[in-house]
């Protein structure tokens, strides 16, 4: 770990964990600025410190308790006073969370449930679980909720199930692998969801990527995917903390990514522990294999179905600046008589229809993204910081709304405009929440005449992201 003064809101552009005071102060500007004005929330899971510090090893104990103190903070933070006492009303709105590969011990490893750890996470967020999917969480660590009902539900996926890391298990061939379990449940859930008609957000931890995800699994999620993408508004994670976007498509009956060659720039390193740290030398030449995956992608409305967006989020985590995103989604409902129309107007092209495509109900329209400048906020110790607006889709991006074509268009803007543009350029301001130009700087002192076996490590050691598409 580098050495210096870590400050008192946390250390941008290191390897250090979310202090206390950052998590305070994020929970404070969440209930000033948001409380009761929010529909649901999605919660992407890592609550609990990352296994980074040799001198103090995690214990069970820990990962629980941390877990325990976040779920008591959304409560808190997002239950409703007015409701409290109604036997029948809920006490806060739809919290969705996911387990992080941290949120266990040791990291990264769950096995086939039911489990002990199933169970206790089970009890931390029983409140967040439908009480018809409270075993399905005990059997397999995930469930699904109605976040407005008959209309919209929200899948949290236990992707530790899917991820190469756990060794635990042995991916989705099996039937009885709990990955393929899983993946049988997600298509029950989202076939009974196509025949009631409700729309449906995808959410997880570990994104679905070649070298994150097995083989069997990452080929079986991104045909459930495309299978269902008339109903599937959004995939949403975590994990990499990188703000970023790409495309799984399936142009033959061998699912593949749009590309999966993007090695050059990068150093992987696979340690006894089986954690993957990805050290990112050059940035900039990673950035030209980011362009290149997107120049990969036609532009036809015709071959839209084939292609899914998957959505990384950023973080509460000092390993860039801490950022959170607020969705807007279209509320506006088909009457009676707009629904009889569209029924008479159904045809072969009707996926073009769906929410997913078109700007309709439901549609997720675009985000506001906020971030804490730890660099500024440090300087101020007795001032409690304030999340400021980094940029929204509506002006950043100039996209209308999120839809599946909107990502597409802007996908081939960003190839259009090339790599010198001003819009390339935000691409990778935003990548790395506003800390790029730091990072950058820190690399370019800590790489210098330094020899790379007695270095010690830095922040983009811990960019943990198996950055292949």
């Amino acid at each position: 770990m580098k050495r210096g003064i870590s400050g008192p809101w946390g250390a941008p552009a290191t390897v250090c964990d979310s202090p206390m005071s950052l998590i305070e102060a994020t929970f404070e500007w969440l209930e000033n600025n948001w409380k009761n004005k929010l529909d649901f929330i999605i919660w992407t899971g890592d609550n609990a410190r990352h296994d980074n510090d040799d001198m103090i090893p995690r214990t069970p104990e820990e990962m629980f308790q941390l877990n325990r103190m976040i779920t008591e903070k959304f409560l808190k933070t997002f239950g409703d006073t007015q409701l409290r006492g109604r036997k029948k009303a809920p006490h806060f709105i739809p919290i969705v969370p996911s387990i992080g590969n941290n949120d266990i011990h040791p990291n990264n490893i769950v096995l086939p449930g039911p489990n002990d750890l199933l169970t206790i996470l089970h009890d931390i967020w029983s409140p967040f679980i439908p009480k018809k999917q409270h075993k399905t969480f005990l059997n397999g660590g995930y469930f699904y909720t109605e976040v407005i009902p008959d209309k919209l539900i929200v899948v949290s996926l236990n992707t530790l199930y899917f991820y190469k890391a756990n060794t635990a298990v042995n991916g989705c061939k099996a039937k009885d692998q709990p990955g393929t379990i899983q993946l049988r449940w997600l298509n029950n859930v989202l076939k009974r969801a196509n025949k009631r008609g409700l729309k449906v957000y995808l959410s997880g931890h570990v994104a679905p990527r070649i070298k994150q995800y097995t083989k069997s699994c990452y080929r079986k999620y991104g045909r459930l995917s495309i299978k269902y993408h008339d109903i599937i508004l959004g995939h949403f994670y975590g994990h990499s903390n990188m703000d970023h976007f790409f495309f799984l498509s399936e142009r033959s009956r061998k699912f593949r990514p749009v590309n999966t060659t993007i090695r050059e720039g990068l150093n992987i390193l696979q340690e006894d522990r089986e954690a993957v740290e990805t050290k990112v030398y050059n940035i900039d030449k990673y950035m030209n294999k980011l362009l290149r995956h997107y120049r990969k992608v036609p532009f036809t409305r015709e071959i839209e179905k084939e292609y899914a967006v998957i959505n990384i989020n950023p973080s509460i985590i000092p390993t860039f600046f801490p950022a959170l995103r607020i969705f807007d989604y279209n509320t506006t409902e088909l009457t009676n008589e707009d629904h009889e129309v569209n029924l008479a107007e159904k045809s072969k092209k009707d996926h073009l229809n769906s929410p997913a495509h078109v700007n309709t109900f439901l549609t997720p329209l675009g985000y506001t993204q906020y971030l804490m400048n730890l660099t500024h906020a440090n300087l101020y110790p007795n001032i409690t910081p304030e999340y400021i607006i980094e940029y929204t889709t509506w002006n950043d991006y100039n996209m209308n709304d999120l839809t599946v074509p909107s990502w597409i268009q802007l996908a081939r803007r960003i190839v259009n405009h090339g790599f010198r543009s001003s819009l390339w350029k935000r691409i990778q301001d935003h990548l790395m929440v506003g800390t790029r130009s730091l990072i950058r700087e820190k690399n370019k002192r800590h790489y210098q005449n330094v020899d790379s076996n007695d270095r010690v490590k830095g922040p983009e050691d811990y960019i943990i992201s198996e950055l292949s598409f």
